[in-house]
């Protein structure tokens, strides 16, 4: 059996139908992907102990009703609304409607529906917008561009009854992304986390790693099993990793704390082609692929307009340089410190490590010592793995969150 029908067989026939009708543009576009059935039979599990206080449910991006329907079967007497924003989607789960299920086609954020619930529950679309496009009510809980999630927790959370229950796949990096902090600390404070988990099930035409996410709406006495403070940023995991974390930053510092600064590499040489060249008497341009283990490897591309020097004054002074990755594809923490007479300049796909102050060299390069050192340790290692996964590392979490073993 191919792995296209294996996944396909953890998901009803709407749900596939559906799948195949939509187009790839238009899930991507809108951040359309359904949920596996072993998903949420284990959600609907860990929501048990609850059950007995649950009489009113919502699910605000219902798609094919994957959620509704296992709930109705399981519980019949609930009373439970679906909202679907999507015409095609809305036409195919019509046949649905009964006493005890209300489907609506529009928008959930932009509802005016005055109806508070027992429980919310389901996976809202997954995609970045324009900040313009989003209501400024939202722009407290998050830093840069927004995704649409984010806006569906915080509308969710208006429409909970007290003690009412949120439960949402979302996407991994909620967790701890820094763009989200504000929602973490807003949840941590206001909230009881009642579970956490990573989703493994596959889904269809996507790879986004998942979570599974409940709350309740009550203060908390005690979200620490839940929660890592980090500097002025809240870390959201699961529980044995949280601990791991902890033991993990035992005896460490950062980089910021060690008086570093990091910023990201100058030039976006696509944009500078006009001064690109291949005369070696011109200042170096180092590319992120230019760094292989550890090592300045310079490379020879196949794109002639991609050259290897610019016509541009440049650095002498030592820097420590990361990849910052592209955000597609695996993440490899590569790293090089470079150290030349020759004058270069640092492509924008490299962080550059660079000290606040101006140090004698060799007390610079004995502190570059150390952070490369810490970076070969075995625990930087599993710290990197545990907190970014295949996640690209930022300039904020190089400086304040990793931790440096000196």
């Amino acid at each position: 059996m191919s792995q296209k029908k294996r996944i396909h067989q953890d998901y009803s026939s709407l749900s596939v139908d559906i799948t195949n009708t939509i187009s790839k543009t238009e899930k991507k576009n809108n951040g359309i992907y359904f949920t596996p059935q072993s998903t949420i039979k284990r959600n609907i599990e860990l929501l048990s102990p609850y059950i007995t206080s649950i009489k009113t449910v919502l699910e605000p991006s219902c798609g094919s009703c994957e959620y509704i329907q296992y709930l109705s079967q399981m519980y019949p007497n609930l009373s439970i609304s679906g909202i679907e924003y999507n015409n095609t989607i809305f036409d195919s789960i019509q046949h649905l409607k009964s006493e005890r299920i209300h489907l609506e086609n529009s928008d959930f954020l932009d509802s005016n529906n005055e109806n508070s619930y027992d429980l919310i529950i389901g996976n809202p679309p997954y995609y970045v917008m324009k900040k313009s496009d989003v209501p400024k009510s939202y722009y407290k809980y998050f830093d840069g561009r927004p995704n649409i999630f984010i806006l569906f927790i915080i509308k969710s959370f208006s429409c909970l009854r007290k003690n009412g229950i949120l439960s949402f796949i979302l996407p991994k990096n909620f967790l701890n992304s820094l763009y989200y902090d504000k929602t973490r600390k807003y949840i941590s404070e206001r909230f009881h986390i009642i579970h956490i988990s990573e989703c493994n099930d596959q889904y269809m035409e996507t790879a986004q790693d998942t979570i599974l996410f409940i709350v309740q709406k009550r203060s908390s006495e005690n979200n620490n099993p839940f929660l890592l403070n980090l500097s002025t940023y809240t870390i959201f995991a699961e529980p044995v990793k949280i601990q791991r974390l902890q033991e993990l930053y035992e005896n460490s510092l950062t980089l910021s704390k060690l008086g570093f600064d990091v910023k990201v590499g100058t030039v976006v040489w696509n944009e500078c082609k006009s001064i690109l060249t291949n005369n070696s008497r011109d200042t170096l341009l180092i590319y992120s692929s230019d760094i292989k283990n550890h090592k300045l490897d310079i490379q020879t591309y196949n794109n002639v307009a991609k050259k290897n020097y610019i016509h541009k004054t440049g650095n002498t002074e030592p820097v420590l340089v990361i990849n910052r990755g592209y955000g597609t594809g695996e993440y490899k923490f590569e790293y090089c410190l470079i150290d030349m007479s020759r004058e270069y300049l640092i492509e924008n796909h490299l962080i550059c490590v660079v000290h606040k102050h101006s140090l004698e060299r060799p007390k610079l390069m004995e502190l570059y010592k150390q952070v490369t050192n810490s970076f070969q340790n075995e625990k930087t290692k599993e710290f990197i793995s545990l907190y970014f996964g295949n996640n690209a590392i930022n300039t904020t979490e190089l400086c304040e969150i990793l931790p440096i073993y000196v």
